[in-house]
């Protein structure tokens, strides 16, 4: 069995509800993705390995098999969430008539192959993107709250101190304020960054013949 992707276009989420819509969205993506990553590694990877170790009594056999069908599973998963980042519509569709064992699916057919690098790899550009979207949400969080907790720091020199603005606490407050300003404006351009590098990753491996124009 083949796996082939068969995308319509579909009006984006920033076009159809706006901005905070799709900031909301791109961050729902990455924050979610993060531990599916970590399922995927563990499960699809580690069991995969243990099965290439143990095949040669047999025993890995099956698990190479669970690996790979499970690995099959997350991918499904992946391609209909990338769907709402990357704006396509997208369905799975079977090539050919006849149905070929389970084992010859999992060992012949190259999107399964490709399926189980993604659940190995997707690890790597989903730590990425989730560190740019914690950071950037703590940005915001911080500093339009720092006002609320600050006052509960230890003593010692803080950012604006080692700045040079001084260390009145008023002037902490307009410090942190103007930064989580900036790290407002920007967020929705480093989110849906951190959101398309993702999901590209996860195209270029479950959907390599059908990459869609930025």
């Amino acid at each position: 069995m083949t796996a082939t992707l068969l995308e319509t276009p579909r009006t984006t989420i920033a076009s159809a509800t706006g901005l905070p819509a799709r900031v909301a969205a791109d961050t729902r993506y990455v924050l979610t993705g993060f531990p599916l990553a970590l399922g995927g590694l563990v499960l699809c990877m580690t069991g995969f390995v243990a099965g290439v170790s143990l095949a040669v009594v047999w025993v890995g056999v099956p698990l190479m098999i669970a690996a790979m069908t499970l690995s099959r599973v997350f991918a499904r998963a992946e391609r209909a969430r990338i769907a709402a980042v990357l704006g396509k519509a997208k369905a799975e569709a079977e090539a050919g008539q006849v149905r070929q064992p389970r084992h010859r699916v999992a060992f012949t057919d190259p999107q399964a192959w490709r399926d189980l690098a993604h659940a190995s790899l997707r690890i790597i550009p989903s730590t990425v993107a989730f560190s740019v979207v914690v950071t950037w949400w703590a940005g915001v969080l911080g500093g339009l709250s720092w006002a609320l907790w600050g006052w509960a720091l230890p003593d010692g020199q803080g950012l604006p101190e080692l700045l040079g603005l001084g260390d009145a606490y008023l002037t902490a407050v307009a410090f942190y304020l103007v930064a989580a300003l900036l790290f407002a404006v920007t967020l929705p351009v480093a989110v849906h960054g951190a959101a398309r590098f993702e999901a590209r990753f996860a195209q270029v491996l479950l959907s390599p013949a059908a990459l869609p124009e930025a």
